[in-house]
């Protein structure tokens, strides 16, 4: 099999507020003129759009490194394709982009290993104190600040727990095919430590 290092995403960061807004920042409104290219790339019909690889999901989830990732970009129009990820993918977005307003970003949040094993038992709906763990996530401040946010903006509160939902369902379903290979990979992703740390925030994991 392939190792985790050729599955994993590159770790290569947004260095900036601006990139993140130019590269995960939700579509415009309609009436804003759209300034996000990478949803607007032609994308076939699901009718005839070829089942999402777990793989494409994976690297669509990490979301692209800059505007030279044409491998990242050509995964997310990939995984736009596919209705239930391309609800993850936006649902993500919106609370990368509304974190990075707090100066939050998740290339600054190292989690601790987590067993293929730990995500597995979740996604079969194994809650409690054994799943303490699926909050790997160590940056007080950042846990702090998005519980706060929590209590004190609906957008922000509403945007995190409609992620959560869709990350959840996501799992449910990738779990049942997916290697160890693959559930390690997703744990590595942008979006999967946005889960961690706002599954954290919320007390998911309590």
């Amino acid at each position: 099999g392939e190792s985790q290092a050729a599955l994993s995403p590159p770790v290569s960061g947004f260095t900036s507020r601006r990139e993140v807004s130019r590269l995960i920042v939700p579509r415009a409104a309609p009436q804003a003129p759209i300034d996000q290219p990478a949803f607007e790339l032609g994308i076939q019909t699901e009718e005839t759009a070829p089942p999402l690889e777990r793989r494409d999901l994976i690297q669509a989830l990490h979301f692209p490194n800059d505007e030279h990732d044409t491998e990242g970009f050509a995964a997310l129009r990939r995984a736009l394709r596919d209705r239930s990820a391309r609800r993850l993918v936006q649902a993500s977005q919106h609370v990368l982009t509304l974190l990075s307003q707090d100066g939050i970003y998740t290339d600054d949040l190292h989690p601790d290993p987590i067993s293929a094993d730990l995500w597995r038992r979740f996604a079969k709906g194994e809650r409690g104190k054994t799943m303490e763990r699926l909050g790997a996530i160590r940056e007080h401040a950042a846990i702090a600040s998005a519980a706060g946010r929590m209590r004190e903006d609906t957008i922000f509160r509403d945007a995190v727990h409609h992620f959560l939902r869709r990350f959840d369902e996501m799992l449910v379903t990738f779990e049942e095919h997916a290697t160890d290979t693959d559930l390690l990979a997703l744990a590595e992703t942008r979006t999967a430590r946005a889960f961690m740390l706002l599954g954290r925030a919320t007390g998911t994991f309590d």
